[in-house]
């Protein structure tokens, strides 16, 4: 199945309610959407312009694509973005394929 990375930033008012109530929601988070067959593989608090980051595994892009949209409906995060993750051995593939491909950019 395809990883993707998920990058996070929760909402102030997110930011409020787990101050009030602490708990690891990466926990929570990973039994919501194992009924969709994603599973999330690895999580980490972050500081900066994300909040969290996860490693996810979800069965194609249609699949994280609607549980990003579910999870950014909420209002609960400000921003999160999605990014498949393509093993390196796939990306040497492309490199190879990219020798093939002929294009020429734009002239003025």
């Amino acid at each position: 199945m395809p990883n993707y990375l998920w990058q996070v930033s929760y909402s102030k008012e997110a930011w409020a309610t787990q101050i009030s109530n602490p708990e690891n929601r990466l926990e929570k988070v990973s039994s919501m959407l194992a009924p969709s067959g994603i599973k999330l593989l690895q999580g980490f608090a972050t500081f900066g312009e994300y909040d969290i980051i996860a490693i996810v595994e979800a069965p194609d892009d249609k699949t994280i694509a609607a549980a990003s949209i579910a999870v950014t409906s909420t209002g609960s995060v400000d921003k999160l973005n999605t990014s498949p993750l393509i093993p390196v051995e796939d990306l040497v593939e492309a490199l190879n394929i990219a020798q093939t491909i002929k294009y020429a950019p734009p002239k003025t």
